[in-house]
């Protein structure tokens, strides 16, 4: 996922806590799965997918952050000896390539590999691109807290107190470390680009590597024949405990073919799929209620432009997957809801695709 807000909201306070470490957690012999909570990785709760083969290791996406890239490359020496040689970017959201730096570093020779369109893209967007929005946060959360010190409250009226200043000051601060060090981070491209469908070997582990639709278009999904475990990036996202709805909408424009890939996924016998972020899910549940809400989306968005409404708030007036919301695990619906406003999103890009373009 790619966040392009500052998720510090002024009158909140951040914890104080030590950043927690990567959790690891084995999939199959020789695969594990590394998670950089949100605390960890500032923007979010990343997953990085380890595999082990005979005489080398491939890896699934890098993490965010040089310090948590470095964290899983300790992880990956501490597991084995060998070297890592393959290195995949699911997609071009900073989330999941900007430790490409650190594994180029210490395994010189790595060859990193995404599909096209994620290098092209990648190519394209600069890190001054890439942290713009947090940037612009960094700055309101600034003229919040210089506003909240002159009233002595902040903007939900609560009272400034001394601790509330230091913690929102430290938040500030840290943020401000984190832009710095976004804009410096060298920016590594994949030297080896698919299209459609890439097969390769290490050792006898077969790797199946797909271009599909997501949170960003043209995602590289791995698929483990022999383990069945399929890796989707953020085609498939959960939030960080697991529980709720999807978190987020998309990024790209282009939601029927964000369905067909949702779709595609379904086909996959899997004994393990790892999400973009979140756990790793032991059956399909999530997966086949996503796909019933991304289905719920686009027909409903279809019968409603086919019954003559077309202006985007009365087609998200007149779709109602709230039902399908409340079978996510610890589903809240209703207005005002993160799944409501999520839903909305999704909905006007839907209505945005069947009208090519064109929303009143």
């Amino acid at each position: 996922m790619f966040h392009l807000l500052l998720t510090f909201a002024l009158g909140a306070a951040p914890s104080t806590a030590e950043p927690p470490a990567l959790a690891r957690e084995v999939l199959a012999d020789g695969v594990y799965l590394l998670r950089a909570p949100e605390a960890l990785d500032r923007w979010t709760a990343t997953n990085v997918v380890v595999i082990v083969n005979q005489e080398d290791v491939t890896v699934f996406d890098s993490f965010t952050r040089p310090e948590t890239a470095r964290m899983a490359i300790a992880e990956i020496r501490a597991l084995t000896p060998k070297p890592v040689r393959t290195l995949i970017n699911s997609h071009w959201h900073m989330d999941h390539w900007s430790g490409n730096d650190e594994f180029r570093k210490a395994f010189p020779g790595i060859q990193i590999v995404a599909t096209a369109e994620t290098r092209g893209y990648m190519s394209r967007m600069g890190s001054e691109f890439l942290i713009d929005g947090t940037r612009a946060g960094l700055a309101r959360s600034r003229e919040a807290l210089a506003a909240a010190i002159k009233t002595g409250r902040t903007s939900d009226g609560t009272p400034l107190t001394g601790e509330l200043r230091r913690q929102q000051e430290r938040e500030i601060e840290e943020t401000s470390r984190f832009v710095d060090e976004v804009l410096a981070i060298p920016r590594v491209l994949p030297d080896v680009a698919f299209r459609d469908e890439l097969t390769f070997w290490r050792g006898t582990r077969e790797f199946r590597l797909f271009s599909m639709t997501g949170d960003a278009t043209g995602s590289a999904v791995l698929y483990l024949p022999a383990e069945r475990i399929l890796v989707t990036g953020d085609v498939l996202v959960s939030p960080e405990n697991g529980q709720g709805p999807p978190p987020w909408t998309t990024n790209s424009y282009a939601i029927a073919p964000w369905l067909t890939s949702l779709r595609r996924l379904e086909t996959f016998d899997t004994a393990v799929i790892v999400p973009g972020q979140g756990p790793a899910m032991r059956d399909r549940t999530y997966l086949n209620l996503t796909v019933q809400l991304f289905t719920a989306i686009v027909d409903g968005v279809r019968r409603a432009l086919e019954r003559g409404v077309y202006r985007a708030d009365d087609i998200v007036a007149s779709v109602n997957v709230d039902a399908i919301g409340r079978q996510y695990p610890g589903g809240q619906v209703g207005p005002n809801t993160p799944f409501a406003q999520m839903t909305a999103r999704l909905l006007r890009k839907a209505a945005q695709e069947a009208l090519d373009g064109i929303v009143k």
